[in-house]
C-alpha cells in the first residue's frame, strides 16, 4: 500500500520547490577602494590577507598552510603536521637544557621551589597544541607585517573619517498630491485625516500625517 502511494507522489504534476543555495560571492563593488585592488583569481581570505584586512574578528581555528620559512628554526623537533589539533602520544626524544633557580630548605636541604627565568619557554609540558598556536600566531604576525606595501588600510581609515552629510528625505510626487488632498479637505485636523479610510487607506497615524503635512508645507509654503 505504501509503495503505491509513493508511486503516485512521484507521478504528481505538482513540481517540488527547490531552494537556490545562497551565493557566497562577496559584493566588492560596494567599496571602490577594495574593488580597485581585488583579485578575482584569489579567494576571499587571500584577498583580505593581501590587502591587510581580516574577514573574521576571532582567531583562526586551523587550516593555515605553514611553510618552512614560517616555522622558526628549532621550534618543533618533530615533523610539522598539517593537522594542528593532532596530539602525538610519543614523548619528546630531545629535551632542551634550561637554567632555573632552586630554593632549598636551609636545614634539610630539600627543594622547596623551582624558579624559572622569564626567558624560558611558556610551554614546560611540551604541549603540541600550545606550540602550534604560538607558531600560527607568529605566521599571522609576519604576514601582517609584510602587508605594509599598499595603503589600502590607510585609505579606508581616511574614508571612514570623512563626515558624509545625509541627504534629507524628499517626498515623492504621488505623496505630495496625497498630502495636498488631505490638507485641502481637513486643514490641520489630523485626527479626521486618520479616520478617513478613503484618503488614508493604510491608516497612517495622526502624528505621521502631521509630520508629512509639515514637510509638505516647508516645500510649498516655506
Amino acid at each position: 500500500m505504501g509503495r503505491e502511494l509513493q508511486k503516485k507522489k512521484n507521478k504528481s504534476s505538482t513540481s517540488r520547490v527547490k531552494h537556490k543555495p545562497k551565493s557566497k560571492r562577496v559584493n566588492i563593488k560596494s567599496n571602490p577602494l577594495i574593488a580597485a585592488k581585488w583579485d578575482q583569481s584569489l579567494t576571499l581570505a587571500q584577498n583580505y590577507q593581501k590587502l591587510g584586512l581580516t574577514a573574521r574578528l576571532n582567531g583562526r581555528t586551523g587550516g593555515i598552510e605553514r611553510t618552512k620559512t614560517d616555522v622558526p628554526l628549532g621550534a618543533i623537533s618533530a615533523p610539522v603536521s598539517t593537522d594542528t589539533l593532532k596530539v602525538s602520544s610519543r614523548l619528546p626524544t630531545k629535551i632542551k637544557p634550561a637554567e632555573v633557580n632552586i630554593e632549598r630548605d636551609p636545614t634539610t636541604g630539600a627543594i622547596l621551589r623551582v624558579i624559572q627565568h622569564a626567558s624560558n619557554s611558556d610551554n614546560p609540558l611540551n604541549d603540541p597544541l600550545s606550540e602550534a598556536t604560538n607558531i600560527s600566531n607568529d605566521v599571522e604576525g609576519r604576514r601582517r607585517e609584510g602587508v605594509g606595501t599598499n595603503n589600502i588600510v590607510r585609505e579606508l581609515e581616511m574614508q571612514a573619517s570623512i563626515d558624509i552629510k545625509k541627504q534629507p528625505r524628499r517626498q515623492s510626487k504621488r505623496e505630495e498630491e496625497w498630502i495636498d488632498h488631505l490638507i485641502t479637505k481637513y486643514g490641520e485636523d489630523y485626527e479626521a485625516m486618520m479616520k478617513d479610510r478613503k484618503l488614508n487607506p493604510y491608516q497612517q497615524s495622526s502624528g505621521d500625517l502631521k509630520r508629512r503635512a509639515q514637510k509638505w508645507k516647508e516645500t510649498f509654503e516655506g
